[in-house]
């Protein structure tokens, strides 16, 4: 990933149930009318080093039933109703979340998708429109692509649920996986591939340390890939079924089975006097976790082949509380 400085981004969020998978219309029952339910949403994020400001300006949001009906919010600015929302996703991090959506009333069941639209990025309105601010305040637009050019993107995320009773969401923006900046190309595009939705109700959050020996020894042992002595620190969140654990990439525009479900960054935290990561909204499973100080080296498109994970765990989510991992040259 080539950006103006190195990102060396953390994602935070990520989920497995509901998002990407798309229900049998044969096999369930279309939102009746008389089954209603409050649909809140938020967006949230990690940090992401190289950059001041991921600045996302959300219009509307719509959910469309398994009975084919559709139901659109606007998104509006508190200071100035007339314009669309914008959020700057480094705001919100870990497990802060922006609310875009509040206890809106609809049916409850099964919903085919729900899609978020974005204003893109523009050049000659930057002030209104998406975009990101690098460390030295230099300011690039941020594109969704989609069919058409009307300056507006479009998020979907496909196959969730809305029970009969309130329901919290919140749209889950991994970073690492889905901002890329294109070569001889003055916009970034924000894949939706690194996006996804998740029931906070459903979820539990990973959190952590890294030993300062454990890092030593990873960047003894990888010098080579080190630019200016500069590495990224990081853990990623694999399936339990993934053989080799592998760095962030795709094949046809999908992420493989041995490439992460979720990173999120190693951080030094001076009133701990440790390292710390921590990875928010995960839905309860068994996974692999493996910590790594290669990060920088990681193109969200390409295979890296000098990317190491340099310890791995197996952990296991619990259903009623949160997970605590830590990685050591003792285990």
């Amino acid at each position: 990933m080539n950006f103006k400085s190195t990102l060396v981004s953390s994602a935070v969020l990520f989920a497995l149930a509901g998002c990407g998978s798309s229900s049998d219309d044969n096999d369930t029952t279309p939102p009746q009318s008389s089954d209603k339910s409050t649909f809140s949403l938020g967006v949230s994020d990690a940090p992401v080093s190289g950059l001041k400001a991921v600045n996302v300006v959300f219009d509307s949001i719509t959910i469309k039933t398994q009975g084919d009906e559709e139901f659109s919010f606007e998104t509006r600015s508190e200071a100035d109703a007339s314009q669309p929302q914008m959020v700057n996703l480094l705001d919100y991090t870990g497990d802060d979340v922006f609310e875009l959506l509040d206890d809106q009333e609809v049916p409850a069941g099964e919903y085919s998708w729900i899609r978020a639209q974005v204003i893109n990025g523009d050049t000659n309105n930057l002030s209104f429109t998406s975009h990101v601010v690098y460390e030295d305040d230099s300011i690039a637009p941020l594109v969704v692509k989609r069919k058409g050019n009307d300056g507006v993107g479009e998020i979907q995320l496909d196959g969730f649920t809305l029970n009969q009773t309130d329901n919290d969401f919140v749209l889950e923006f991994d970073l690492k996986k889905s901002l890329v900046d294109p070569q001889n190309n003055e916009e970034i595009f924000l894949k939706p591939r690194g996006v996804r939705l998740q029931n906070l109700s459903e979820s539990q959050e990973i959190e952590g340390t890294v030993s300062q020996a454990l890092i030593n020894n990873c960047e003894t042992d990888n010098i080579a890939t080190a630019a200016d002595s500069t590495f990224g620190h990081a853990v990623y969140l694999y399936s339990s079924d993934a053989q080799i654990p592998k760095d962030i990439y795709e094949i046809d525009e999908q992420t493989p089975e041995d490439a992460p479900l979720a990173t999120a960054n190693v951080v030094f935290d001076q009133d701990d006097n440790q390292y710390e990561f921590e990875l928010a909204f995960i839905t309860p499973g068994d996974y692999q976790l493996g910590y790594t100080c290669t990060a920088h080296i990681d193109d969200a498109e390409l295979e890296d082949t000098d990317f190491t994970v340099y310890q791995l765990k197996q952990i296991s989510v619990p259903q009623t509380e949160d997970l605590s991992v830590s990685f050591d040259i003792t285990q």
